[in-house]
């Protein structure tokens, strides 16, 4: 059995915590599309110049747009950390601070970049007329729908660990007894 150098072990590392949070932040690239894509814009009537007053139930899309980024956002938190899962050989606390650092960038990037398209879905006019009907892009009020994805790729993971019988997070026994079997096929040499 050879030992790595602590060196070597800490680019092991980094190259875990980086492809998790690089993935999570591409899924929430690609989600901040789908939810500028899906998310209704609100109408106003425009009552004076800069200002306007929202139609009936228009209100209510502000609050589909926050639906729309949470169940988005309940989809990754749920991909991304069975996805990441199935990397055997790196289960263990690198593996969730990855999982969580790249939760969180990801559900950011998910919202910056959502809002961005968005805006150039639906253009902000330059000076409405009043009494003309305006569109204006969905956007959010509160930065708490960040903090739906991280919570939930953790309490994925949390169940993933514990529903794993090995200490160690990483064997089942069949693998164990292939292991162990080529490690006395090692030792004969």
């Amino acid at each position: 059995m050879t030992l790595t150098p602590p060196q070597a072990r800490d680019v092991g590392s980094t190259k875990i915590v980086a492809r998790a949070v690089v993935m999570s932040v591409l899924f929430g690239v690609v989600g901040g599309v789908v939810w500028a894509a899906m998310a209704p814009p609100e109408q106003f009537v425009v009552v004076d110049p800069g200002r306007g007053a929202a139609l009936t139930g228009e209100s209510l899309h502000r609050f589909d747009g926050i639906a729309i980024f949470v169940c988005i956002s309940l989809v990754a938190g749920i991909v991304l950390p069975v996805a990441l899962w199935t990397w055997t050989s790196v289960r263990g606390p690198v593996l969730f601070l990855g999982v969580l650092v790249g939760a969180a960038l990801g559900s950011s990037a998910m919202l910056g970049v959502g809002v961005w398209v968005a805006g150039l879905i639906v253009p902000s006019p330059d000076d409405p007329p009043i009494g003309s009907v305006v569109s204006v892009a969905p956007g959010f009020e509160s930065p708490l729908v960040l903090v739906v994805q991280p919570l939930l790729a953790s309490l994925v993971v949390l169940l993933l660990a514990a529903m794993n019988p090995h200490d160690n997070l990483r064997f089942t026994p069949d693998q164990e007894l292939s292991l162990s079997e080529s490690d006395e096929v090692d030792a004969d040499r």
